[in-house]
């Protein structure tokens, strides 16, 4: 249980302007209700961002100082509520016992939804439903970069190494895996919303390759990429009975997860958060 909710906890999101008000800028990368967040926990935290694959960048940054934001905001509540007992008491308390104090005051926030048949077959129907006929394991190289991409599909042309290539100038977390992201599948003719999370320029190019083969630059709107298809095989769609306790769980994970986001963004109503230019 709560390795479901401190998933969601780092998974936290907020809409862009939701810290309205600014601090100076300096040794900390935000205050919240008057308790500054120095700018080498940041650091820290975003070092083990890109070590677990994560893409560096603005976005990323702005991802890091906000999980941070929302765990600043838990950890006053729940040392408050006496969760963090350690803290309670005048002691010095590390990363890993707040989040243990987080987690607990979580437990006592937030009741765990069991989700009904109806709605597991429903979530089964629909993950069927976005199934194609034939499975696809891919590598990418992405890249905000047309000019590098360009570059390496020349090499990749004159027998460079496909995984060497995405180390080197991949921009995604697959970079790490040599390029690999694994198997999709997905209705054809490819259509949006319809490719389970693959950008739909390269399940296009996709379709058209034969395995080992690998596609030209792709467009894919925010960026350029490159795909290779690994191997085909036909769709395995499983049986219901064989999946319906994966389906519970991860129903059940996604209402914890709405209502952490939920309590964080009541905490934030009524907390005072600045943030440095």
């Amino acid at each position: 249980m709560n390795g479901l909710k401190r998933y969601a906890l780092i998974g936290l999101l907020f809409a862009q302007g939701a810290f309205a008000e600014n601090a100076d800028p300096g040794a900390s990368v935000a205050r919240v209700n008057d308790v500054d967040i120095p700018r080498a926990e940041f650091d820290a935290e975003l070092r083990r961002a890109l070590a677990a694959g994560a893409a560096s960048g603005p976005a990323l940054e702005s991802d890091v100082r906000n999980r941070l934001i929302a765990r600043e905001l838990l950890w006053q509540k729940a040392s408050a509520a006496g969760f963090g007992t350690a803290a309670s008491a005048g002691i010095a308390v590390g990363r890993e016992a707040r989040m243990v104090a987080i987690d607990a005051y979580a437990d006592s926030r937030v009741t765990p939804i069991e989700p009904g048949e109806a709605a597991l077959r429903a979530r089964y129907d629909d993950i069927v439903a976005r199934l194609g006929p034939r499975e696809y394991r891919l590598s990418v190289i992405q890249t905000p970069d047309h000019e590098a991409l360009r570059v390496a599909s020349a090499r990749l042309i004159d027998g460079a190494d496909f995984a060497r290539e995405a180390r080197a100038i991949s921009r995604v977390p697959s970079a790490r895996r040599g390029g690999e992201i694994g198997w999709y599948s997905f209705p054809v003719p490819v259509g949006e919303g319809r490719t389970n999370g693959l950008p739909p320029a390269i399940a296009r190019a996709v379709i058209a390759l034969q395995p080992g083969h690998t596609s030209a630059a792709i467009d894919t709107g925010d960026g350029w990429a490159i795909v290779r298809v690994d191997a085909i095989r036909d769709t395995l769609v499983p049986a219901y009975a064989e999946v319906r306790e994966t389906l519970r769980t991860a129903l059940k994970a996604q209402s914890m997860q709405a209502q952490i986001r939920q309590l964080v963004l009541d905490l934030l109503r009524h907390a005072r958060v600045r943030v440095p230019d």
